[in-house]
């Protein structure tokens, strides 16, 4: 059985529940971390790449074995073939989540926290008395993914953070708006093919009018396990021949024929920026939970585990305060915003504008880019096309 009162609860033991949990528990504070599956890290949802080594490190000691290929670059097949080739030495890293997230619960256990499996959060209450109630519905694992309730537990806590993913039911439970919305989230598949199918220190693309216009196909190979998660999304409200699994096998199929198939899975994506509002007195939701995802490419690993970070930092200085106010929690918000959320905002314009664009004027700012690319990535590229690079800066500002 749990204990009756905790200085923090944090639901969900993904990146970000796990980072928060831990940076919480090293500060002294009583952690009960929660995850409602009976294994942290399965099934994987998601492309697996992430933040740079070094960044990473920073939430360590990270063991080797989380660690599948160092990525040294981008290439994005563009529109009637004007590719982007971006090469880039330790840009990121891709992780196998089935490992990783395991270790970072570790992690938060080794250093005090209370990590149980098997454990979902049912209801969260308001708050009385400086704490909120979380009643955690116990159980035990079948060991084919399912889990067996076994009790029920009335839980109290100064802090709540919920970091349970995509279309929070604890955030909307206690009233903030973090619903996914079908014009601002993606539905994606993921597909694990054996072997590396495209260069295997690059992250690859496909996008644009000749692919998918509203979203992207993806290509990120895992070379220590021989294995490339190949995948798809599209946005939820968009107009498509077939569902996105179909559209992802006839892509396999069309650029990797007889490719074979180690699993599939499949879910939502938000690509809205960072939510507004995601704090409450004495309550906090954290990475996925609070869209803290790229709104261009996806990626949401990174972000969540800074944002836990951030969490932390401010839930720390709170209790030792003895405020935990929506007002002081904010302050974590405002964090998250400058240090990526304010990027994300830009990048949610861009895909919006490059969506926008029909095919020969999208070509046409694939050609600029290119050219960039091709540059050095240094301001004065544009200068090799400058009519057409004003062009599409004219049209971007514009752009509402």
């Amino acid at each position: 059985m749990l204990d009756s009162r905790y200085d923090v609860i944090v639901i969900g033991a993904g990146p970000a529940g796990s980072v928060a949990a831990r940076n919480l528990a090293r500060e002294g504070h009583k952690v009960l971390l929660i995850e409602k599956r009976e294994r942290i890290g399965y099934p994987v949802r998601c492309g697996e790449a992430s933040t740079t080594l070094a960044d990473l490190q920073t939430y360590g000691p990270i063991d080797d074995s989380c660690i599948e290929s160092i990525i040294n670059g981008l290439y994005i097949y563009g529109p009637n073939g004007v590719n982007i080739e971006v090469p880039k030495p330790g840009t990121g890293i891709m992780l196998n989540r089935e490992i990783f997230d395991p270790w970072l619960a570790k992690l938060a256990a080794d250093d005090g926290a209370q990590v149980e499996t098997c454990a979902r959060a049912d209801f969260v209450g308001d708050v009385e008395g400086g704490e909120r109630m979380v009643r955690i519905v116990l159980g035990k694992g079948n060991g084919d993914g399912s889990v067996t309730e076994t009790a029920t537990q009335e839980v109290f806590a100064k802090m709540v953070i919920a970091a349970d993913g995509v279309e929070s039911r604890i955030g909307r439970m206690v009233g903030l708006d973090c619903l996914q919305y079908p014009g601002k989230t993606c539905t994606g598949v993921d597909i694990q093919v054996q072997g590396i199918l495209t260069k295997p220190d690059y992250l690859t693309f496909w996008q644009g009018h000749d692919f998918i216009n509203d979203g992207y196909i993806w290509s990120f190979p895992k070379q220590k396990s021989n294995v490339t998660n190949f995948g798809a999304g599209f946005l939820a409200n968009g107009k498509h021949a077939g569902n996105i699994l179909e559209i992802t096998m006839e892509w396999l199929e069309k650029l990797f024929p007889g490719a074979k198939i180690n699993y599939t899975v499949g879910g939502l994506i938000p690509v809205s920026s960072v939510l507004k509002d995601y704090t409450l007195d004495r309550f906090a939701l954290v990475g996925d939970a609070a869209h803290h995802t790229n709104p261009l490419t996806g990626g949401g690993i990174a972000s969540a585990m800074r944002a836990g970070r951030f969490c932390a930092q401010y839930v720390n200085d709170g209790l030792g305060r003895g405020v935990l106010s929506k007002e002081f929690l904010k302050q974590y918000e405002k964090r998250c915003y400058g240090y990526f959320g304010k990027m994300h905002d830009f990048e949610l314009k861009f895909r919006r504008f490059l969506l926008a664009l029909n095919r020969d004027d999208q070509i046409g700012l694939y050609k600029v880019l290119q050219g960039f690319a091709l540059g050095g990535y240094k301001k004065r590229a544009f200068l090799k096309t400058p009519i057409q690079s004003a062009k599409y800066l004219c049209k971007f500002v514009k752009f509402k």
